[in-house]
């Protein structure tokens, strides 16, 4: 009887524990049901796409957020266009909505219901009645900015007066929308000012007309003192716009984002969560200026923990061309027993030659056992020989290894992941038995295909 006592004191304090879910069900109008919806959420950060829609056309997933926050649901309908509907999600709640001439109708009086119901009127979601035609157009810029800021607190009001404003979370978000609403309502004014009957007609329909506005306008924008206004992706550009306006134009890129960070670190200072969002995808764009692994090591000393670095180093490298004297990557890869090992750490001798192989190539797999013969051969202190399997299941790795390399103390064996293996393509391509040298310094030297035996000669004879 205890230990029935125990056990189910355990249980209940892990369901406690666990995080409460949180459900969408949602009716569509005619979703093409070989298509399994992506659910988003944590701005793209987190997805899943193992509930499919359907016979009756309802989709009923639960999302493990951690927090009150949008959730984004990517649909195709029976003509196989896509589609990006966005819900507010409430943590542990349930929302059920139908879909309806293309907009939602939301079921019920609970929070998730309610918050949702006024996000689409106020056209926070849903399409925004302002974003297809102005008010009005023959007005000064100020005037009518100043009214979309009136409306945007008008809109504020009217949530604070309806809605449960008891998450803290989901006040931020809303305010952070609004002011993003009002932002991009005053850039859109401004850009069709000029705009004729035929063009707004044509834009209603889906037809964006071609334009050049004639004023480049940067609405004021408050820049709010809460992590959680980023949930907001709307805010979240307004933000990067508005914080960017002010940049000096410069030819050198690498300047250009040393003052855009400086910026960061000054007007976000209390902010961290917000600087490194917005710093991602800076980073991300671009990726080809000088020195920009300055900024991403700047980067790394700021946000050590950032579920985003690796991503970062990765594409810098991918993009990366191989030129004599750069440093090579410094890629995490496996070894047979599972150790993980740096690639520069290869460099242990005068040149390390690196092959790069995988097992379904009747190529690699006789460069592997050529590769095999050579290191038994040239056991001089000046080269290192070491290989390295990409696209390959690790047992079948470790299998081709033990057909194709005699039993032999020489070389190092190392095993590249997928996302690993795309460093390595993006920086040498795809083709497959490649050997790459780098020097003691674990610089990058060159690289070759295995068969070209005059320039294998020349670090073989060295």
């Amino acid at each position: 009887m205890k230990c029935l006592i125990i056990v189910l004191l355990l249980t209940a304090f892990e369901l406690r524990s666990q995080p409460p879910a949180s459900v969408l069900e949602l009716k569509f109008e005619a979703p093409n049901l070989t298509y399994t919806p992506l659910i988003d959420w944590e701005n793209y950060q987190f997805t899943a796409r193992d509930v499919p829609i359907d016979k009756q056309h309802f989709l009923r997933v639960n999302v493990p957020i951690e927090r009150s926050q949008v959730v984004y649901v990517h649909y195709m309908d029976t003509t196989n266009r896509t589609y990006i509907h966005r819900f507010f999600l409430p943590k542990g709640d349930t929302l059920k909505g139908e879909e309806v001439n293309g907009k939602f109708d939301f079921e019920g009086k609970n929070k998730a219901a309610t918050i949702n119901r006024f996000l689409y009127q106020e056209g926070v979601f849903g399409g925004d009645s302002l974003m297809k035609r102005p008010l009005m157009q023959k007005v000064s810029t100020d005037i009518y900015t100043k009214l979309m800021q009136d409306l945007a607190e008008e809109s504020w009001e009217r949530y604070k007066a309806t809605q449960d404003t008891s998450d803290t979370g989901q006040n931020v978000f809303v305010r952070a929308a609004l002011e993003a609403q009002y932002y991009q309502r005053t850039k859109f004014f401004v850009a069709t000012k000029n705009w004729t009957e035929a063009m707004f007609e044509d834009y209603r329909k889906g037809n964006e007309p071609s334009f050049v506005s004639s004023e480049v306008y940067h609405p004021p924008l408050r820049i709010l003192p809460f992590e959680d206004a980023v949930l907001s992706l709307d805010y979240q550009g307004c933000l990067s716009e508005h914080l960017q306006k002010d940049i000096t134009p410069k030819g050198d890129l690498f300047e250009v984002m040393s003052e855009l960070y400086n910026l960061l670190d000054h007007q976000l200072a209390h902010l961290p969560i917000t600087r490194e969002t917005l710093l991602v995808p800076w980073l991300l764009w671009k990726r080809d200026y000088p020195r920009k692994y300055e900024i991403i090591s700047r980067f790394e000393r700021d946000f050590p923990n950032s579920k985003r670095l690796k991503e970062l180093k990765y594409e810098f490298w991918k993009n990366q061309k191989p030129v004599s004297g750069i440093s090579m990557p410094s890629l995490p890869l496996l070894a047979v027993d599972s150790d993980q090992v740096f690639l520069p750490t290869l460099a242990k001798t005068t040149h390390s030659l690196l092959l790069i192989w995988n097992t379904w190539e009747d190529s690699c797999e006789l460069a592997l056992t050529t590769w095999a013969t050579l290191a038994q051969k040239y056991t001089s202190s000046n080269l290192h020989f070491a290989t390295v399997g990409v696209r390959n299941h690790f047992d079948s790795w470790k299998e081709a290894l033990k057909k194709n390399w005699p039993a032999s103390k020489t070389g190092t064996h190392l095993y590249a992941r997928h996302g690993e293996t795309e460093v390595l393509e993006g920086m040498f391509g795809a083709k497959r038995p490649l050997v790459v040298v780098m020097d003691t310094a674990g610089n990058y030297v060159e690289h070759f295909s295995p068969f070209e035996k005059e320039r294998l000669d020349k670090w073989l004879k060295r």
